[in-house]
């Protein structure tokens, strides 16, 4: 049986349930004026429909998301350019101010995607958008330590709510199985800013002087204007749902609950647009399911930030010079792209999350490992160490991040498991930025050695996560929960979302 698809109604508040579904659909149809009957939607239907808000949602969103992450981690790159050397920076200061964007960031993740309903999507992802430019572009004015924590502070605050906003605005339009393909769509934009940071930082590294400006400068400005730009145009062409979508037709946004109907996700609560549901938050925080995938998200996130901010440097520390250190950094990003991007497919043709999970650890523990296993055998090896690390880094993290919304149909439980994974994952980035210290230079063996362990240890929890959700299908085909529905009201029954014994879970 496929992971992800329902199976014949074995008990009465299952039909009830699709015929509600059905029934809304049926109403918003004929309130639109459709002429055809709501539940006749064909696959090519269906296909044009996803075709359509794809290419209205992620063009800009990728903009956008490309512009997070060089924002976020040019710091790396302006290390090269006498950051250091212009604001005083001695031993590990230059380490604390990388990590202070981490304070903020984690403490805003889980409220940000809260809100995002209330403030609505259209209003909330520009604002914060064109606010962390603003930063990002007085980052370049900094004359000291102090003024340089203050704004990655701020930086912080704003871009806290991006990247789990969109990923949680994702699930308002896409399918379950169509999820990872899309993260992917994410995650490849964050490999394209990795190389794009390469080669802005190359351009603008030949600006070192101009005006009288070091290069870093130059790079934290030039880089901020755009992103402001962008926040601004995102207001005019992002929607807030299928159903606020012009470019849908109504035919098309009368498909949504048929979608999620088909999904099984119809168990789920939607929550109300005006409030908190504190009790689908609740839930979320004592599912097993979020801790684990929440814990397991904290080590591959030490390899993301770890291997995003210092690539520069460690490649720097094997010899190349200051602007060619940049371009080397591009074969990395792209091989890691083209990774993610196959098994992103995969995950989303087979329904299988954790085993491709488990897998991209793996790779990027072997990746670790010929880094330290050949510190004296020269660059090449060492290089050659870094790409496979980068294969299996964005598997690692990107898929995950599509699995946890996958199993969590009810809106504000999605919202509470996703933010406290991201938030939990994202409290690596505090302490990621310690474990390269400046005396390790350059084979940075601590660095490399507990990320390793921590890449492990994810892996493993990865794996044994689903291997128990694959348990617990099976006990589901055997009619083993159905006791579940016994005695409750209807409304109770509705709150069941992912513990309805009709639900069927990714692994």
């Amino acid at each position: 049986m496929s992971t992800d698809e329902t199976p014949s109604s074995r008990s009465i508040v299952a039909v009830d349930a699709e015929a509600k579904v059905m029934a809304e659909h049926s109403d918003f149809a004929l309130e639109k004026g459709s002429e055809t009957a709501p539940h006749d939607m064909t696959p090519e239907e269906e296909r044009k429909m996803v075709r359509k808000m794809d290419l209205h949602i992620f063009p800009i969103l990728i903009c956008l998301y490309i512009l997070s992450f060089l924002d976020r981690v040019n710091i790396g790159n302006a290390r090269l350019y006498h950051l250091e050397r212009d604001l005083g920076l001695h031993g590990n200061e230059y380490q604390l101010c990388v990590s202070m964007l981490f304070v903020t960031y984690v403490t805003f993740e889980l409220p940000t995607n809260l809100i995002l309903k209330i403030v609505q999507p259209k209003r909330f992802i520009p604002a914060i958008c064109v606010s962390w430019g603003i930063v990002s572009m007085c980052t370049g004015f900094v004359h000291t330590k102090g003024q340089l924590i203050a704004m990655r502070l701020l930086l912080g605050v704003f871009e806290a709510g991006y990247f789990p906003a969109i990923c949680f605005y994702l699930t308002f339009f896409y399918r379950r199985r169509e999820l990872a393909v899309r993260i992917f769509y994410l995650f490849a934009a964050s490999a394209v800013s990795g190389s794009c940071g390469g080669l802005i930082g190359y351009a603008i590294g030949l600006m070192d002087g101009v005006r009288g400006w070091s290069a870093w400068r130059w790079l934290m400005i030039i880089e901020g204007i755009p992103t402001t730009i962008l926040g601004v145009l995102a207001y005019f062409l992002l929607a807030n749902d299928p159903y606020d979508a012009r470019y849908l037709t109504e035919r098309e946004k009368s498909f949504t609950p048929v979608r999620r109907s088909l999904d099984g996700t119809h168990f789920g609560m939607l929550g109300d647009e005006n409030r908190i549901d504190w009790q689908q938050c609740l839930e979320a925080w004592k599912d097993w399911k979020v801790w684990a995938l929440a814990t397991a998200q904290i080590g591959v996130t030490v390899m993301l930030y770890g291997y995003s901010t210092f690539l520069p440097t460690i490649i720097h520390a094997l010899g190349y010079s200051g602007i060619h250190t940049n371009l080397m950094t591009i074969p990395c990003y792209a091989c890691g792209a083209i990774v993610y991007l196959v098994v992103a497919n995969l995950s989303d043709r087979t329904g299988y999350r954790g085993y491709f999970a488990a897998g991209g650890c793996l790779t990027a523990c072997l990746g670790y490992a010929v880094i330290l296993a050949t510190s004296e055998a020269g660059a090449g090896a060492q290089f050659a160490g870094c790409i496979i690390v980068a294969c299996g880094l964005y598997v690692a993290v990107g898929i995950p991040i599509s699995w946890m919304p996958n199993n969590l149909p009810s809106h504000y439980k999605r919202a509470a498991g996703q933010g406290t994974s991201m938030t939990l994952g994202n409290c690596a980035g505090i302490f990621s930025s310690f474990i390269y210290r400046t005396q390790d230079s350059p084979k940075y063996r601590l660095g490399h050695g507990l990320t390793l362990g921590f890449v492990f240890v994810s892996g493993c929890m990865f794996l044994t996560t689903a291997l128990l959700l694959r348990r617990e299908n099976k006990r589901r085909d055997r009619g083993e929960r159905d006791y579940v529905l016994d005695g409750k009201t209807p409304d109770e029954i509705a709150r069941l979302g992912d513990y309805h014994p009709e639900y069927r879970y990714l692994y």
